[in-house]
């Protein structure tokens, strides 16, 4: 299992380093956030990732109620995986991201459960915000898309999101690398 401390230092470089592209190259930034809801390929990375990461759960899930149901369970979410593969292909990239949004949450939840500091609060709360965009974009995927293009129609504005990003994940670091548990 990773440590409440690890995970903050992954959280805070991920984020920094994307706030960082962000400022070094915002036009290509802008091209990547408008091109994706509607990415193909980023769609069927993100559900190959997610189906594999939730497999991996539910395979390692000790679900006594459904044991005699688990493995044709498990055949018929991957059934699933590749029906949404095949045959719901507009928005796929925002689909899928949402269920990745869910499982990084699920981790964020499940490493800072029994944390000990008076900061842990912070963990619970970001991926409680990761299930609210999560929830948000799986009913409503054009809302994913309203809001890139709204974010990447000013540079400005591109750039104060990834700052707060940055503060956010300067944070994350700071709260890691002092081993907060």
């Amino acid at each position: 299992m990773i440590t409440l401390s690890t995970l903050s230092v992954i959280l805070g470089i991920l984020l920094l380093g994307s706030s960082a592209f962000v400022f070094a190259k915002p036009e290509t930034c802008k091209r990547f956030l408008l091109a994706f809801p509607r990415s193909l390929p980023w769609g069927y990375l993100f559900l190959v990732i997610s189906s594999v990461w939730f497999l991996w759960h539910f395979q390692n899930e000790d679900i006594t109620d459904f044991a005699q149901m688990k493995k044709p369970m498990f055949v018929l979410f991957i059934v699933l995986a590749i029906g949404v593969g095949l045959y719901v292909r507009d928005f796929l990239a925002v689909r899928s991201y949402s269920i990745f949004l869910f499982l990084v949450a699920k981790l964020i939840y499940d490493t800072a459960r029994y944390a000990d500091s008076s900061w842990a609060v912070l963990f619970p709360s970001a991926a409680t915000v990761l299930v609210f965009f999560g929830i948000w974009f799986t009913a409503t995927p054009w809302k994913m898309r309203d809001l890139l293009n709204w974010i990447s129609a000013s540079t400005l504005r591109l750039k104060a999101l990834a700052g707060a990003r940055a503060i956010l994940g300067l944070t994350f670091l700071v709260l890691g690398i002092l081993k907060i548990h």
